[in-house]
């Protein structure tokens, strides 16, 4: 059974199990994305600070998107709202549940936010991710490296 859902407090755990066995692949290519270390406090104050959905899958947390809204703390580049910590757990990979939670997120964002687009960015060296966000209808708009970076940062927009 699949469930989409805002997280709150009682998913903690699972949610920073989700983002630290999630972000371990880019670390392994090289790319090293701050999530991946986060500690439990990390995770936790991360969920307190920005709204952040996830999709169950036989009561299991497979993939989950936050947002930085424009008002938020950590807002993105732009007016719109930013998806941040796109993950998916490393034993449910490639079976589309990434994309599933993003499908679902870009209904509340157009039923509830009213945003007529949204953001993200990722770092251009990574092997796989532009591709992939670039298959799920975003275009490349502007890329810079951002203070305390190794990588060059690629942001991406999609109209909805």
């Amino acid at each position: 059974m699949e469930e989409f859902r805002l997280l709150d407090r009682s998913d903690r755990e699972a949610y920073h199990q989700l983002l630290v066995g999630g972000y371990q692949a880019s670390k392994e290519v090289g790319i090293d994305f701050k999530a991946a270390d986060f500690s439990p406090q990390d995770s936790y104050q991360w969920l307190e600070d920005f709204p952040t959905y996830g999709l169950w899958v036989d009561d299991v947390l497979v993939s989950s998107i936050s947002l930085r809204l424009p008002w938020s703390k950590k807002p993105g580049p732009s007016s719109y709202p930013h998806l941040g910590h796109v993950v998916t757990d490393p034993n449910h990979k490639r079976q589309g549940y990434a994309y599933k939670t993003l499908t679902h997120l870009e209904e509340v964002l157009v039923n509830l936010y009213k945003t007529p687009k949204i953001t993200l960015g990722t770092a251009a060296e990574h092997p796989w991710l532009c591709t992939m966000y670039e298959s799920w209808g975003f275009r490349r708009y502007q890329e810079t490296t951002l203070p305390g970076n190794k990588h060059v940062t690629i942001y991406f927009e999609k109209s909805l």
